[in-house]
């Protein structure tokens, strides 16, 4: 094959693999929400497929926000968050049956079921831990210290949580309860 041919190719699939992509995984819409119909992006961290409920989105953005970073500390930028009020929407970011879904530092998508400040808090220091660790960490990491830290921290009200959920934060609250004055992030980084 000429060299010319071999560059077209390798070309074409470089163009064509982010689109096939974007198109198959749906929680990677969250890099180019707008691309999905319905859904806008009003301002820079937030996108909802409902205008009229956008200062509600607003508000729970400022809220989980509030409680995410008092928590594990200020992000590096303010994090996307599409806030769908439909179960249509949801299900174009590939939601199922989960009230939120985190994809590393890339963004959040939150389900009909998933408007509360805790479910949002819960997100939100995902993708704190993805900022800090690093996107590779949070899926390699043990699930007690990123689930649990995530149910600790947000404070979600949900006692107990059906299983594992609620030995995670368990284990999570009695390693973090002993850190002393060990910064968390510090510890985090030496969990294996």
């Amino acid at each position: 094959m000429k060299r010319s041919h071999v560059a077209f190719a390798l070309t074409g699939l470089l163009v064509a693999l982010p689109i096939a992509a974007y198109a198959l995984v749906k929680p990677l819409r969250i890099v180019a929400p707008a691309l999905i119909p319905g859904v806008s992006c009003p301002s820079a961290g937030i996108c909802t497929d409902d205008a009229a409920k956008l200062g509600d989105a607003q508000q729970l953005y400022r809220d989980g926000y509030a409680r995410a970073a008092a928590a594990v500390g200020a992000f590096r930028a303010a994090p996307r968050v599409v806030f769908c009020s439909t179960r249509a929407c949801a299900d174009a970011f590939g939601l199922g049956t989960r009230a939120a879904l985190t994809l590393g530092n890339f963004g959040v998508v939150v389900a009909p079921r998933g408007w509360q400040t805790y479910f949002l808090a819960h997100e939100l220091i995902h993708h704190r831990q993805a900022e800090v660790l690093g996107n590779l960490a949070v899926v390699t990491k043990p699930r007690w210290l990123i689930e649990g830290m995530a149910y600790s921290l947000s404070e979600d009200p949900r006692h107990p949580l059906t299983e594992p959920f609620e030995s995670w934060r368990a284990r999570f609250d009695a390693w973090h309860a002993a850190l002393g004055g060990q910064p968390l992030w510090d510890a985090a980084r030496a969990v294996e």
